[in-house]
């Protein structure tokens, strides 16, 4: 995943000798929008931390009680603010936090592997991370944001994570169709990337969401996505079976 030349002057760096890109050809992103977004202050930093693409070793594996685990753990840290600039209710402050040493401690930064279920795919739209309203309105611009819950019949998203995809080197396969036809399909996923908590929101609170913020039990995510993995066969347990997901086909396109 080293990254090759391309016609763009990026602005967004490599920051490593060996980024884990999930492609290696750039997109026009990559010329657009460098790893602080367009935020500025607290949230150029979170910004710049959302887009580590330089995660180092191998990844472990992480599961969603891990990951409800870890905002409990937070929340026991009163030096962590976060939330949104509207409702906060689990911190004295809204996020995003600047100091993430506390965070990088809890395992922000490392390599993780999360299997679970895709319940929905959503297009995101502007936000500072991908440089706001100052580049092209268009999915290709933007992120997409992934509910990953522990199984194919739970359909409370509450209960479940959020993984994303960057646009930065992101497949030109990696949609939000692309995604949801996973989800229709009822397949199980596997999804490396880096361990992210996301401060600008609050996980959702007695079974629901707070005002303004997305349904999810826990702020940490896998973000941005390194790898997307299908599993095309009944269980994928032993290792084997595993397709990315820019080589897998929806059933029906495969009939065609």
């Amino acid at each position: 995943m080293i990254v090759a030349a391309c016609g763009y002057a990026q602005k967004f760096p490599n920051g490593c000798a060996a980024p884990q890109y999930p492609s290696a050809k750039a997109t026009k992103m990559d010329s657009l929008c460098g790893p602080g977004g367009s935020g500025a202050g607290a949230e150029q930093q979170q910004n710049q931390a959302k887009n580590n693409f330089c995660a180092v070793g191998t990844p472990g594996p992480i599961a969603i009680a891990d990951m409800v685990d870890l905002q409990q753990k937070v929340q026991s840290d009163k030096t962590i603010n976060f939330g949104n600039d509207q409702d906060h209710p689990l911190s004295n402050t809204p996020g995003p936090t600047v100091n993430r040493a506390p965070l990088v401690a809890l395992g922000e930064g490392e390599p993780v592997v999360l299997q679970g279920f895709v319940l929905i795919a959503r297009q995101e739209s502007v936000e500072s991370v991908n440089c706001g309203a100052s580049v092209p309105n268009s999915p290709l611009s933007y992120d997409i944001h992934i509910s990953v819950v522990n199984s194919a019949a739970n359909r409370n998203e509450c209960s479940g994570v959020v993984v994303e995809m960057s646009p930065h080197h992101r497949p030109a396969t990696w949609t939000q169709t692309q995604v949801q036809a996973v989800a229709d399909a009822h397949l199980p996923v596997r999804v490396t990337g880096q361990s992210f908590f996301d401060s600008s929101h609050t996980p959702c609170q007695n079974g629901s969401a707070v005002s303004g913020d997305p349904s999810r039990a826990s702020l940490w995510e896998v973000h941005p996505i390194y790898k997307f993995e299908v599993c095309t066969q009944g269980d994928c347990g032993s290792g084997q079976g595993w397709t990315p997901l820019e080589n897998w086909k929806p059933a029906a396109a495969k009939k065609k």
